[in-house]
C-alpha cells in the first residue's frame, strides 16, 4: 500500500514525530511504502523557538508546499493527515483537499478545534473534516468524546515511545542530590511558571536539589534562574532524562490542555522516573496515584508530592520501576504500530456497532474524582 503522511512539521516537531513519523519503519516492515510531506520544515520551528514569533514568509511557503502536495495524493492508496490540511483557511479548503484522497485518516494529539472556537466561519472546519475522513485517530478519551460526535469510526491510540531507546534508571540510595526534570519546547515552557514558587521553596529546603529543563529555551530563567537549561535533540533526550530522578508535567486545566496526550510523562516514565503531573486530560489515564507517581492539582499538593519523592530514594526506585513497566505494557511503539496497521489495512468501516473500531491500548483512566 502507498501511504502519504501529511504532517504539520518535520522531525523536530514532537507531535508529528511521535504521532506519525516514528511509525514509518513499522509500516515499511509490513510491506507498505511511505511518502512524508510536511507543511512546515524544521527551520520554521527553529525560528519560532528562538524568537517566539512565527515567520509570515515561512508560513506562506508552507501553504504553497501543501497546495503542491495535493496533486500527489491521488497517487497514494491512503493519506494520513496530521490534524488538518490548511490551518485557518475556510472549511472549503479542507473539503477540497479531502476530496483528493482515495482514503483519508486524520490524527489528533490535541484539541485542534479549540483554536477556532471564537471564529464562527472556522468553527466547523475540524468537525467537517472528521466527518469526511474514513477514520479519526485520537490520543486520549477527551478527544474521543469530541470526535465521536462527528465520526462513526474513531480510534484511540495514545502517544507512544520506542522503549528500546530508553534504559530505565537504577536508583542509588547513596547518590547525593536529586534532580527534577521537565522536557518540552519554549512554547510549552510557559506551563512551568505557576510551579516556580513551589520549586523555589523546595530549593530553599533542599539546597542540593537540581532542576533540568530540556528544550525550554533560556527565557524560562526569568522564573527559574537556578535551572540547568539543556538543548533538546532526538539523539540525547533519553539519556538526559535517565540522568534525572523525578519527572514533571504541570498543566493548566482548560479545553486545550485536556486534549494533550501526556508525552512528557510517558518519556520520563520510560526512563524509569517517578512522575508528578497535573490531573488534566491524559495525565489521569497515564499515572495511577501512588504507583507510578502522583497527580497534583494545587501548589500544596505539588510541594507534598515532590518532597515525598525527594526524601525517599526507595520510593523513587519503586515508583520508577512501576513507571517503566507501565510504559512497556501500555505505551510502546510496538503496540501503537499494531493499532495503526489494523486501521490502514482494514477496509473502510461503515457501521461502528458491527466493526467496533475503537482501539484502546492504554489502561482504564483513573477514577473520575482524581481528575
Amino acid at each position: 500500500m502507498k501511504i502519504a503522511m501529511l504532517t504539520r512539521y518535520g522531525p523536530m516537531g514532537a507531535n508529528s514525530r511521535y504521532r506519525l513519523l516514528q511509525y514509518i519503519p513499522s509500516f515499511e516492515r509490513a510491506g507498505h511504502t511511505v511518502a512524508v510531506r510536511p507543511m512546515l520544515d524544521d527551520a520554521y520551528l527553529q525560528a519560532l523557538y528562538a524568537s517566539g514569533r512565527r515567520s509570515p514568509w515561512q508560513v506562506a511557503r508552507g501553504y504553497l508546499h501543501r497546495l503542491a502536495q495535493l496533486r500527489e495524493l491521488e497517487q497514494h492508496d491512503i493519506v494520513l493527515c496530521d490534524q488538518e490540511f490548511f490551518p485557518y483557511l475556510p472549511p472549503m479548503a479542507e473539503r477540497l483537499a479531502a476530496g483528493c484522497c482515495a482514503r483519508l485518516v486524520v490524527d489528533y494529539d490535541d484539541a485542534a478545534y479549540h483554536k477556532y472556537r471564537n471564529i464562527p466561519l472556522l468553527r466547523q472546519r475540524i468537525p467537517e473534516l472528521m466527518a469526511q475522513a474514513e477514520a479519526v485517530v485520537v490520543g486520549n478519551r477527551h478527544l474521543e468524546s469530541f470526535a465521536a460526535r462527528h465520526s462513526r469510526n474513531v480510534h484511540v491510540i495514545p502517544t507512544v515511545v520506542d522503549v528500546a531507546r530508553y534504559t530505565p534508571k537504577h536508583f542509588d540510595s547513596t547518590a547525593a542530590g536529586v534532580r527534577l526534570v521537565w522536557i518540552g519546547t519554549p512554547v510549552t515552557a510557559e506551563f512551568l511558571k505557576p510551579l516556580a514558587p513551589v520549586l523555589a521553596e523546595l530549593k530553599l529546603r533542599y539546597p542540593g536539589l537540581g532542576l533540568r529543563l530540556i528544550g525550554s529555551g533560556e527565557a524560562i530563567r526569568q522564573w527559574l534562574p537556578y535551572a540547568e537549561v539543556v538543548a533538546w535533540s532526538e539523539a540525547s533526550e533519553a539519556r538526559l532524562l535517565a540522568e534525572c530522578d523525578i519527572g514533571l508535567m504541570p498543566l493548566p486545566n482548560n479545553e486545550f490542555t485536556r486534549g494533550k496526550c501526556g508525552l512528557k510523562l510517558i518519556q520520563c516514565m520510560a526512563a524509569g522516573l517517578p512522575v508528578v503531573g497535573s490531573p488534566v486530560g491524559a495525565n489521569c489515564e497515564i499515572v495511577r496515584e501512588g504507583r507510578e507517581g502522583y497527580l497534583a492539582g494545587t501548589p500544596q499538593r505539588w510541594f507534598e508530592a515532590l518532597e515525598q519523592l525527594i526524601v525517599s530514594p526507595w520510593l523513587r526506585g519503586e515508583l520508577g520501576r512501576n513507571a517503566a513497566l507501565r510504559v512497556r505494557q501500555n505505551y510502546s511503539l510496538q503496540q501503537g504500530a499494531s493499532a495503526w496497521l489494523r486501521i490502514i489495512e482494514q477496509p473502510e468501516c461503515e457501521n461502528r456497532v458491527e466493526c467496533d473500531p475503537v482501539v484502546r491500548i492504554a489502561a482504564p483512566p483513573a477514577p473520575e474524582a482524581r481528575c
